[in-house]
């Protein structure tokens, strides 16, 4: 995780030094008209475990019936231009089985438990407000949109309220259409989010959901 993070930002810093000179240096230009988007969180650093956790989808958020939490969303980018990108986030039920951290042990590496828990439903249990708490509606396919004027790097925040009355369990924030593959490393092709002539958007595989917690 740490090693990816510090590719994209050499890669990044590289590509904005060689734009700012006059020589014609050797490098794949395509790179600088794609972008990533991911959870601002990447992981969890604990004492005591051998590896960590955190390189495979398991931040999470916890938050009780009738409150907001904040999840920001990271931009990476390394430059200012003239057209705006825009990306796109969904929440989706957390399928049984799957491996999520309900509670950080920070001294052990057994927080990865199989979820058995109710599906949460958006409208019913939970809802995706802006700052304000005013409830947003997502597009047909079910994606709420990011805004990053000028490609410009940057954070932003999720809301996410639990409806007072509602189920108490876990459901996924995810940078990846629920009806979309899974994305892999090992599969490229998974990996965008979507491209245009332009540029193009893409997404990490061990970074592109949040479990969110209702208690």
């Amino acid at each position: 995780m740490k090693r990816f993070i510090y590719f994209v930002a050499t890669v990044m810093a590289a590509l904005s030094l060689s734009s700012c000179s006059d020589d014609d240096w050797d490098y794949d230009k395509s790179l600088e008209h794609e972008y990533f988007i991911t959870p601002k969180l990447w992981g969890y650093d604990k004492p005591g475990a051998a590896s960590g956790v955190g390189s495979n989808n398991c931040v999470f958020y916890d938050v009780n019936q009738g409150e907001t939490v904040a999840v920001p969303m990271e931009f990476h980018s390394a430059f200012d231009r003239n057209y705006d990108v825009t990306t796109y986030y969904w929440t989706a039920p957390k399928p049984d089985g799957e491996k999520y951290i309900d509670k950080l042990n920070k001294y052990t590496n057994d927080d990865l438990i199989a979820y058995e828990g109710p599906e949460l439903v958006r409208g019913v249990d939970y809802e995706v407000v802006d700052a304000k708490g005013n409830v947003l509606t997502p597009g047909a396919d079910g994606a709420f949109k990011l805004e990053w004027p000028h490609a410009l790097a940057g954070v932003q925040n999720i809301y996410i309220k639990a409806l007072p009355g509602g189920k108490k369990g876990s459901f996924n924030v995810q940078t990846v259409s629920p009806e979309a593959p899974t994305p892999s490393a090992s599969e490229v092709s998974t990996t965008y989010q979507y491209e245009t002539k332009q540029f193009a958007v893409r997404i990490v595989s061990y970074n592109y959901r949040v479990t969110i917690n209702v208690r």
